[in-house]
């Protein structure tokens, strides 16, 4: 992701604009709440320039998936080595920042805050790689694709392969769309 080669397929917010929902496939930690059907919704962009977004997830144990709203932003992240003898500059935002759900009993939001997310690569309409520096030791990575139907494309999956190895823990299932649509039937408090 500090190749600025790729920098092209590291535009976040294109991401959002052709995915508006990414579905989390797979990655390559576990945690102790090993949470599964998880999923980010984003809404339209507000007038600050952040966007509105819902967090979806299931707890183990429960047939239906839990919804919580957050406020993702936007930012540039440098790039951690000079090309060529100078540092480089990224043109567009390349990473999202906001606190992701708590899987294992700690709470992040209270404690640290929001955390920067960048994508490795996007193919914008199918996938996109991002990385979790929360996880395996600032090493952790995500597999997300625009329906939970929708296979990574190639691309995709060599990226992941070559970024972040071969560990892939399942997190969409085939019971997920199940209790996504369980949710829908539940009317949540605001």
């Amino acid at each position: 992701e500090d190749d600025p080669a790729y920098e092209r397929y590291q535009h976040v917010e294109e991401v959002i604009q052709r995915q508006p929902t990414l579905y989390m496939l797979y990655r390559t930690y576990s945690t102790s709440g090993h949470y599964d059907c998880q999923y980010i919704k984003f809404d339209s962009k507000s007038e600050t320039g952040a966007y509105p977004a819902t967090l979806g997830y299931r707890i183990p144990g429960k047939d239906f998936v839990e919804r919580r709203k957050v406020t993702v932003t936007l930012t540039t992240t440098p790039y951690t080595e000079p090309q060529g003898g100078s540092l480089n500059q990224r043109t567009a935002p390349n990473a999202l920042v906001y606190t992701k759900i708590n899987e294992d009993g700690v709470d992040y939001e209270s404690t640290n805050g929001a955390y920067t997310y960048p994508l490795i690569y996007a193919d914008p309409d199918i996938c996109a790689v991002m990385r979790d520096s929360t996880r395996d030791g600032r090493f952790g990575c995500e597999m997300y694709v625009s329906s939970s139907s929708t296979q990574p494309s190639d691309v995709c999956k060599t990226v992941y392969a070559g970024s972040c190895g071969n560990v892939k823990n399942n997190v969409w299932d085939t019971g997920c769309d199940q209790a996504l649509e369980d949710a829908d039937d539940i009317v949540w408090d605001e």
